[in-house]
């Protein structure tokens, strides 16, 4: 059956106006993949401009090397900011939406160092825990008469440093998502609890809660697949990713491969895995989804 000239003329501006994003994808994603793929089963040097095919050589290179594991439990230990960011995100959330006095106020404290230049707040950090005059340790020394730890050259310590420093940077951030689901919440639903009898905490675990878990959902999902790639942080925190590799990430080892030592081919090799590993995180995040994600009727 022959179209009309309407449905001919709509597909036509259809493909012009989705010719973009497709050129993106291709130019930015499918491409760069492509050539990591390729590049991961090569010894490219980049300062010797030589490459030549090594099968699966960098693979078996990757799972031996104690460094690489070392990187990668610090990977995972930097999960820990998420639940502390959206459990603080949710109570100023919850503040800012019962119209508590200052909230206002807070929100834009709060959201202030989301929007700041992440060296900015790594050289504020830096001051703050430094060791001999550092704000923390000078307060923790003033108030219960204690010397605080090394907090930037103690490997116990670096780790819990760049942790408490993500997590109150995104606080702000998870508070405006959090917030505006709790506006969309239906004022009826509290009424009707209340005349019910329900409590204030049976309201929030009942209403509250499970209506705002597609929000902290999406929230989980970009922190982890965020959290997994840390590298800004490790990288101006530390020296060779800190003393024994202690605050060392995958992505900082990938790059320290890629353009401290030249083995393009090698940090190819790790972006591969580390790109299945997230694939993999995030498609179980979906799968279990189903079980706490209230999707309502």
């Amino acid at each position: 059956m022959a179209r009309s000239p309407v449905k001919r003329a709509e597909r036509r501006w259809g493909l012009v106006f989705i010719t973009p994003v497709l050129l993106q994808f291709l130019l930015i994603t499918v491409i760069p993949v492509g050539i990591a793929l390729y590049a991961s089963f090569t010894n490219w040097n980049v300062l010797k401009s030589t490459r030549s095919f090594v099968g699966l050589s960098n693979f078996a290179t990757i799972l031996t090397d104690s460094r690489f594991w070392t990187a990668m439990g610090n990977t995972f230990f930097m999960l820990l900011p998420i639940p502390l960011y959206l459990f603080f995100g949710l109570l100023l959330a919850i503040g800012c939406h019962r119209r508590t006095p200052g909230s206002r106020v807070f929100r834009l404290l709060f959201f202030l160092p989301y929007i700041s230049s992440i060296v900015a707040l790594v050289v504020l950090w830096r001051w703050l825990f430094n060791y001999q005059y550092g704000l923390v340790n000078q307060g923790l020394k003033a108030v219960f008469g204690i010397q605080g730890p090394n907090w930037l050259g103690d490997p116990n310590w670096i780790k819990p440093t760049i942790v408490i420093m993500v997590a109150w940077k995104l606080i702000g951030f998870a508070s405006i998502y959090l917030l505006a689901a709790l506006n969309n919440i239906p004022d009826t639903m509290y009424e009707a609890a209340r005349l019910d009898g329900a409590s204030t905490l049976q309201q929030f675990f009942h209403i509250t809660l499970p209506l705002a878990t597609p929000i902290l959902f999406f929230l989980t999902i970009v922190g982890v697949i965020g959290s997994l790639q840390t590298f800004v942080e490790v990288q101006l925190f530390t020296t060779d990713g800190g003393r024994n590799y202690s605050a060392a990430t995958v992505t900082y080892y990938m790059w320290q491969k890629a353009f401290a030592n030249s083995q393009m081919g090698y940090a190819s090799a790790v972006a591969i895995l580390f790109g299945l590993l997230i694939l993999a995180v995030t498609v179980f995040q979906f799968k279990l989804s189903k079980s706490w994600v209230y999707e309502g009727s």
